[in-house]
């Protein structure tokens, strides 16, 4: 490993190990305010337990490259990591079904209309997957339906960003103290068609590659910010930003900055109490964080679905103009979420870009035919306008990275749980306009003994 490379990964380490005075910080505020509930765990569960076989195959394996008896490289995970995915799936599967039994049950939640939107698309992507001969309900397809049906009772609002931003705190952690311990693995090498970015290395932590890590981090940036209380939520969603650019990825970078940009511009605060008002905001924010949002999602959305040159996009022109052909086919309700990663084992595609699309609309365009982008259109609207003008900062700032993401990734899988499932979670809990909560409700003198009843009734 270069010199300059190595002194990066130290710096990180070092960056980690001071990073846990201000967790420490925020874990106190934490515990005062008691913002930890049943919510906040389903959540980090639904991200450790996603993540799990990889973060371990990274630490205990590193990035050796898996060779078969003809010396070609193997794709995938060996056997004893399909073993661990295999438990931490059925874990978090009764982890959900738990939750919405006690939820349901004890709790009496109410239902949360976001959740079931991106049920809806996951149940239409299924259906689209049996009417194409794909295997009926994967595991992993479970799994994403469980987690949003936790998040149909869950409780929307603070707890669940904290959730979230705890997921991403850990894997910083946990990036960082490889980092120190072995800097090998958590870097990946610059090569001429993947230059490496501002700090000349490829910094992909506990997780395979680099990208896989600056999704997490650009859109743990709003959750880290939202979650947390106190001026330590600013230092970490700082901390955090630079993680993402030192993943080396553009993308990473641009977002994350921006991102930052945006929450500065608009300061979004929670609600301790679900009905609560928001702050004001003033409509010149509005003018320009709304433009942004409608601008980015457009670019997003028109840019695979017009002619792209590989000079500049490379091997993403290439599939989406392949998967632009193949819609004609199955217009309104696409080929399943399955259908583009089957490819790779046919040899239709290479492995690079089996995962999926990168991009969010023709992702969804291509699983979930029209139908399904009109459902995703129709959660991404139902998230930025049902808060009102005073939840307006909250889902802007926690869409903005997404969005911007989607231009060329997808953060977001319909069609089985992954790494950023979490997010997806989170997002769909952002708090909208509903009843005021008992405790916001109650009267003046049931919280101080000297106030006066608003209105004594007669006898």
């Amino acid at each position: 490993m270069p010199q300059d490379q190595a002194r990066i990964a130290l710096i990180i380490g070092i960056m980690t190990l001071l990073s846990l005075v201000p967790v420490l910080l925020a874990l106190r505020r934490v515990h005062a305010h008691r913002d930890w509930d049943l919510t906040a765990t389903i959540v980090f569960l639904t991200g450790l337990l996603t993540a799990l076989p990889t973060v371990v195959y990274v630490i205990h394996s590193g990035r050796s490259e898996r060779l078969d008896v003809l010396g070609d490289v193997v794709i995938g995970f060996p056997p004893w990591v399909n073993r661990i995915g295999t438990v931490s799936n059925a874990v978090l599967l009764a982890a959900c079904c738990y939750f919405v039994g006690h939820r349901l049950l004890t709790a009496r939640a109410r239902i949360n209309p976001a959740p079931l939107v991106a049920l809806g698309l996951v149940v239409l992507v299924a259906a689209s997957d049996v009417l194409h001969g794909q295997p009926a309900l994967a595991p992993r397809q479970f799994v994403l339906a469980a987690a949003l049906l936790a998040a149909v009772v869950a409780r929307p609002g603070r707890s669940a960003y904290l959730g979230g931003a705890a997921v991403v705190l850990l894997v910083t952690f946990l990036s960082g103290v490889e980092a120190l311990v072995e800097p090998a693995t958590v870097l990946r090498e610059c090569r001429a068609d993947n230059p490496c970015g501002l700090l000349g290395v490829h910094y992909a932590g506990v997780f395979t590659n680099e990208n896989i890590l600056g999704l997490v981090l650009m859109l743990g940036i709003p959750l880290v910010w939202l979650g947390l209380r106190g001026p330590v939520r600013v230092v970490l969603a700082l901390y955090v930003a630079f993680l993402a650019v030192a993943t080396g990825g553009r993308l990473a970078a641009v977002t994350a900055v921006l991102s930052l940009a945006l929450l500065v511009l608009l300061r979004p605060r929670l609600p301790d109490t679900l009905g609560e008002p928001g702050p004001r905001l003033s409509a010149g924010r509005v003018l320009i964080a709304a433009p942004a949002l409608c601008a980015v999602a457009v670019v997003g959305l028109a840019l695979p679905l017009r002619g792209t040159s590989t000079n500049r996009f490379g091997d993403r022109a290439t599939i989406w103009d392949m998967a632009r052909g193949e819609l004609r086919e199955s217009v309104f309700l696409g080929f399943g979420g399955r259908a583009w990663s089957a490819k790779y084992p046919a040899g239709e595609i290479p492995a690079a870009v089996s995962p999926s699309l990168h991009n969010q609309w023709i992702d969804v365009l291509y699983a979930g035919g029209v139908v399904g982008l009109a459902v995703f259109l129709l959660l991404l609207v139902h998230l930025l306008v049902g808060g009102g003008l005073s939840g307006f900062p909250v889902a802007a700032c926690v869409l903005f990275p997404v969005l911007l993401a989607s231009v060329l990734e997808r953060p977001w899988s319909f069609g089985i749980s992954n790494v950023l499932t979490f997010t997806l979670v989170v997002a769909v809990l952002t708090p909208l306009r509903g009843p005021r909560s008992v405790t916001a409700a109650a009267p003046a003198y049931a919280a101080s003994p000297t106030a006066r009843p608003a209105h004594t009734p007669r006898r």
